[in-house]
């Protein structure tokens, strides 16, 4: 099947919650226990159970070997997001996210015209053969990238990514679909 060669991920209310902005305290380490990053405050950063379903068919599905992965994100908190990304685990190896992540866009700029630049550029990958995430709470990142970078498919997550979304996506992406899918 025709898979993207770069599979690209919003963070904040797309593959965990709370978002950045909303913790009172610092991000530390993996609670097993809880399922989630522990902050200093006693909050706890998990992953949507979608996305810890999609990050652990990374880990074993062989079409999706030798995808890339990045995040994008507009955070304002980026050093909390990448203690998050470094602590949590995925699947029951314990893989820490931040590993299968092979680039990471994290600053509050515009995602089509300071993102996905960067990562074509840093990647070499064409637009059309990237496949993007995104919830668009705040504005819409997927409108965004697909009118500033043609040929990117783009997938809303209003609720947070689930297998179904990123199925859907991938399905539209081998039909040669792109620009925003859903």
């Amino acid at each position: 099947p025709c898979v993207p060669r770069l599979l690209v991920f919003d963070l904040d209310a797309c593959l965990w919650e709370p978002e950045m902005f909303q913790l009172a305290g610092e991000p530390s380490s993996w609670d097993a226990a809880r399922g989630g990053v522990r902050t200093s405050q006693g909050e706890v950063v998990r992953l949507y159970p979608g996305a810890q379903a999609v990050f652990q068919r990374l880990l074993t599905d062989a079409t999706l070997r030798g995808v890339q992965v990045a995040v994008a994100s507009k955070s304002t908190e980026a050093a909390y997001a990448h203690r998050c990304l470094d602590e949590i685990e995925v699947g029951a190896g314990g893989t820490k996210l931040g590993r299968m992540v092979h680039l990471r866009e994290i600053y509050n700029r515009s995602k089509g015209r300071a993102h996905f630049p960067a990562l074509r550029q840093a990647t070499g990958i064409a637009y059309e053969e990237m496949l993007f995430f995104d919830d668009c709470t705040y504005s819409d990142n997927c409108r965004d990238v697909a009118e500033a970078c043609p040929g990117v498919a783009c997938v809303r997550t209003p609720d947070g990514l689930t297998e179904e979304l990123f199925d859907r996506g991938l399905a539209a992406f081998a039909e040669g679909r792109r620009g925003v899918l859903c």
